[in-house]
């Protein structure tokens, strides 16, 4: 017989990206059975969040609490509220950041879970202490947890920051992820 999981809030482990962005994972692979992770990302005014990408195993979906972000639907940018969801299933273009004046709240949901914590582990790592990871890194970060940008970013790590040289090679984005 299984056994339900609780993890209080205040239990659950935080990441910090950057200056900007605040990570707490709220649902593990390793609680789910890799069924689902759940995330809590706290974005400052101005941060940029993850441009356009879209992943090949799983699906991600974006619940707003507080606050606004600006979320990409596979065909523009819009602003997203408190209550506001948007669900994007694989191989669908998708992105977010914070374009607003105040700090914005919202669950990340990945089914299934594939570890995505380490993704986020991975990101704040690299980022630490201001340091600027090489675009190679960032690719290699990206890919290894299925995460693969459809476009040159403006910059290459959600912190603002980073070369912004073309992305490398990736598998081909399918035909509705243009």
């Amino acid at each position: 017989m299984s056994l339900a999981a609780f993890r209080a809030f205040g239990d659950a482990v935080t990441v910090q990206i950057g200056e900007t962005t605040t990570t707490r994972f709220i649902a593990l692979a390793q609680t789910t059975d890799g069924r689902l992770g759940i995330f809590h990302h706290r974005m400052r005014p101005g941060a940029t969040g993850a441009a356009p990408h879209y992943h090949t195993r799983i699906a991600e979906s974006f619940y707003i609490i507080s606050g606004t972000v600006s979320l990409h639907d596979g065909t523009g940018w819009r602003t997203a509220s408190a209550g506001d969801f948007l669900h994007v299933p694989e191989n669908a273009v998708h992105g977010f950041r914070n374009d607003g004046d105040e700090t914005a709240d919202m669950l990340i949901i990945f089914t299934p879970a594939e570890n995505r914590e380490g993704y986020f582990q991975g990101l704040a790592r690299l980022v630490a202490d201001g340091r600027t990871p090489t675009r190679a890194e960032m690719v290699a970060l990206m890919e290894r947890y299925d995460q693969f940008e459809v476009a040159a970013p403006e910059h290459a790590v959600p912190d603002g920051t980073g070369d912004g040289a073309a992305p490398a090679a990736r598998p081909a984005a399918p035909a509705d992820a243009s």
